[in-house]
């Protein structure tokens, strides 16, 4: 599992969890989480998620922050 703590909002966010995902080996999986103060994170890695193939496992609120976490799926 990696995490990724950013005040960034998109598209630093969605260019982070990019590298990512693309950085992994076909058929290799990761669990990403990332944590961040940008409201609309949930949703545009919801949507991304849907559009890549990849799991959105969920966000969370943890004081002012937001706690997505994903699973990444290189196919």
């Amino acid at each position: 599992m990696k995490i990724i703590e950013s005040n960034d909002i998109c598209p630093i966010i969605l260019t982070t969890v990019l590298k990512e995902w693309t950085s992994l080996k076909k058929g290799e999986e990761e669990e990403l989480v990332i944590i961040t103060n940008w409201e609309a994170v949930g949703q545009e890695l919801e949507k991304w998620c849907r559009e890549t193939g990849n799991v959105f496992i969920g966000v969370t609120r943890k004081d002012k922050k937001f706690e997505v976490r994903l699973k990444l799926i290189k196919k």
